[in-house]
């Protein structure tokens, strides 16, 4: 069988590599699902490599070891997952009154440990992490246990990433395989006639890539931390190609639409100036000689019919009036006064409004209801105001 990894999508896990550390040296199980069973995963390749492994403790030298066998195999790109003996860590069997798993799982095994410990008088480190397994038929539930110290599991992460594996999981081999004993089974079944390699001896290193699998039993091993980058690294070069071509076609859709509503508005535009083109003429004629006289006209006969208090408000409000400042409207209710106009801008508005609050005629604060920027084809740009206050 080939060994080499085509290209994957870097969130979809279809293969994986499962190394164990034996006695006859490492021996490496490559798993992957099939379209044949169903997406099941089965076991596509097994190697052993030719000589003894180094010493576990030297997490430097086994990634190296690792490397090589890897390389070899073709198998360069896959994710891997190392289980260790169970010598190479603290391994004892633990009950729990009630059954639990995930993190819940580990975390009442640590507080046990931890009250047995501090209890002795050796408290346990902050930095020690288990991974663990329930024991079958046992009650109370039974769970086997194995701790390592974090910046140990670490180590061994930091040195495969150094070597440029992408090692995802880092176990410690339970007593028996009963936990994933019916995948394993699957996973091994059928055997190619030459793989003379005994399933039992295997069964570690398929126990090891089995847990790289989405959905697996988070107790059973200790994660990789998170290194985007690095795990995106592989399939930089087409994930690249895909968010370009997708921004291009964004762009170009942006493009596209934005073309035919600047020519839906243009003709839009052009119909609108040949029906109104003689209207604003007229308008721009009108505005220009007779706006400002026509509108003081009109306030001038409304407040004249109104009460002389209204004409005198008129009138206060002739004097103060600012360069900039039109008014539009007033309004005048028992002790109320409303005020509309247009203000050249903001600065204006403003100016004007602080000369109306220092002037003792209102009693109380000049309130701004509304000020609103408006811009029409036959009036400049300018602020609409209205104002409330007592007098």
């Amino acid at each position: 069988m080939s060994g080499a990894a085509g290209i994957r999508l870097p969130w979809v896990t279809s293969e994986a590599v499962g190394i164990y550390p034996s006695e006859r040296g490492l021996l490496l199980a490559r798993l992957c699902s099939t379209e044949e069973r169903g997406g099941a995963w089965t076991l596509a390749e097994s190697r052993v490599s030719e000589g003894p492994c180094p010493a576990l403790t030297d997490a430097a030298a086994l990634s190296l070891s690792v490397r090589e066998e890897i390389l070899r195999a073709g198998w360069g790109k896959l994710p891997l997952s190392l289980a260790l003996p169970s010598s190479e860590a603290h391994t004892e069997e633990r009950t729990l009154p009630v059954q639990l798993t995930g993190t819940e799982l580990r975390e009442a095994l640590l507080w046990s440990l931890r009250a047995e410990t501090d209890e002795a008088g050796t408290p346990l480190s902050d930095e020690m992490r288990l991974c663990c397994m329930e024991l079958p038929d046992t009650a109370p539930p039974c769970y086997w246990t194995a701790r390592m110290e974090e910046r140990r599991i670490q180590g061994y992460f930091s040195a495969f990433a150094a070597a440029g594996l992408d090692l995802r999981r880092l176990t410690v081999c339970p007593p028996t395989n009963d936990v994933l004993a019916a995948q394993i089974e699957g996973v091994c079944a059928p055997r190619m006639p030459w793989e003379t390699m005994e399933e039992d001896m295997l069964a570690p290193a398929v126990y090891a890539g089995l847990l790289v699998r989405r959905g697996m039993p988070e107790h059973l091993y200790w994660s990789a931390p998170p290194r985007l980058i690095g795990a995106l690294r592989p399939q930089m070069s087409v994930l690249i190609a895909v968010l370009a071509a997708a921004l291009f076609l964004v762009q170009v859709t942006a493009d596209l639409a934005a073309c035919v509503t600047a020519r839906t508005a243009c003709a839009h535009a052009e119909e609108e100036l040949a029906l109104r083109q003689s209207e604003r003429l007229r308008m721009e004629e009108f505005f220009a000689l007779h706006s400002a006289v026509m509108e003081r006209e009109q306030l001038l006969a409304e407040f004249t019919a109104a009460s002389l208090p209204a004409r005198a408000l008129l009138v206060h409000l002739g004097a103060v009036t600012v360069e900039g400042v039109q008014l539009t409207g007033i309004y005048a209710e028992e002790h109320g006064v409303r005020i509309e106009g247009n203000a050249a801008d903001y600065a204006v508005l403003a100016a004007w409004m602080g000369t109306m609050e220092e002037d003792a005629f209102f009693p109380a604060d000049i309130m701004l209801e509304q000020a609103v920027q408006e811009q029409s084809a036959d009036a400049p740009e300018h602020i609409h105001f209205v104002l409330h206050s007592s007098w």
